[in-house]
């Protein structure tokens, strides 16, 4: 099984994707919807715990980059932080963390389980 990062690395990290979507399904599921070129991809980050969405735009919301972060990892303080400002949805923690910078727009901290990516 690849690992979550591994499924992001395939993508490149979905660098200079744009979101356009993010959505709530079955109260601890997160959908952020992206396109790129005519590509489509959705991230379904399951069994969401907190989440923290700052700076959305209506236009433009350029990705940088999805990470997966570990304690130590560059950005990880910062995801922490933001993720500090949200409740918990769940008792139970979350066993990941998810940050996605932007070149432009929302940038989007995640406290999960597992990762999907379905592409179009």
């Amino acid at each position: 099984m690849r690992s979550c990062m591994d499924k992001l690395k395939a993508f490149d990290y979905f660098h200079d994707w744009n979101i356009d979507a993010i959505a709530v399904s079955d109260r601890h599921k997160l959908i952020v919807a992206m396109e790129d070129r005519g590509t489509r991809a959705t991230l379904i980050f399951n069994r969401t715990s907190r989440c923290t969405l700052e700076h959305f735009s209506v236009t433009n919301n350029i990705v940088f980059d999805v990470k997966i972060l570990n304690s130590g990892d560059t950005n990880y303080d910062l995801a922490l932080s933001m993720l500090a400002k949200s409740e918990r949805f769940t008792d139970r923690p979350g066993s990941q963390i998810a940050l996605i910078l932007a070149t432009a727009g929302v940038e989007i901290a995640i406290e999960f389980d597992t990762l999907e990516i379905a592409t179009a």
